[in-house]
């Protein structure tokens, strides 16, 4: 496997302007196998603390949540050796850990060092090589396909309030967004207002949902919600 370095100075554009292909293969299996949440892959945006372009603004990167999903048990015993042993097949360069403070990249193994501080979630980069292939992870791997998420979301929207209008504040906090009026992180209050109504929004458009502030099974299934 190549490693792609994607902070080599190329600009965000075509071809890589949407999320990869390969990436949403490998996010459907994580959520359908474990119940992790999308917290975002294309963005157009410089590394978090820096001025080169990050992984995400070539959309070759996956921000992958477990705050109300599987254990932090379960991410070190089963999803990170799952994605590990089986990078090279997946076409994974990295992997970051940021709870441990740790990423793992091809051809070096596991390097003790920041990105992250007790973040509970994993970033996935993929090469340029694979970024383009949409085949599913059980086809590649020859294995059956993960037994489907449970449903049961119930479906919220502005004006609406309650621990599911919570549940997705979560999700748009750990995914980075913001208050309209401050710097601060998205406030996890449980009232569906107009600054979580442009989040979804800007959520949705983001992740190639249709864009109209509802979280309906569709939202939530990307959220890893339902």
């Amino acid at each position: 496997m190549t490693y792609t370095n994607w902070h080599d100075g190329r600009k965000p554009g075509a071809p890589w302007n949407a999320a990869s292909p390969n990436l949403k293969a490998i996010y459907d299996y994580c959520h359908a196998r474990w119940g992790l949440a999308n917290l975002g892959c294309y963005g157009v945006r410089p590394i978090r603390g820096g001025t080169r372009w990050s992984a995400h603004a070539f959309g070759a990167a996956w921000d992958m949540g477990y705050r109300n999903g599987p254990s932090r048990d379960t991410i070190v015993n089963e999803v990170i050796p799952f994605l590990e042993s089986n990078a090279d097949r997946l076409g994974i360069q990295r992997i970051h850990d940021y709870m441990a403070k740790r990423y793992w990249q091809s051809g070096k193994g596991w390097i003790n060092r920041p990105p992250g501080d007790g973040y509970d979630w994993l970033h996935i980069e993929t090469t340029a090589e694979a970024w383009a292939d949409g085949r599913s992870v059980e086809e590649r791997l020859g294995e059956p396909a993960p037994a489907p998420a449970p449903a049961g979301w119930e479906t919220c929207r502005l004006g609406d309030r309650g621990d599911n209008v919570k549940a997705v504040q979560e999700v748009l906090r750990a995914a980075g967004y913001k208050n309209s009026t401050s710097k601060k992180l998205i406030v996890v209050d449980g009232e569906f207002g107009p600054n979580t109504d442009r989040r979804v929004k800007q959520y949705q458009e983001a992740n190639g949902l249709t864009v109209d502030g509802i979280v309906g099974p569709q939202t939530a299934k990307a959220m890893g919600l339902n």
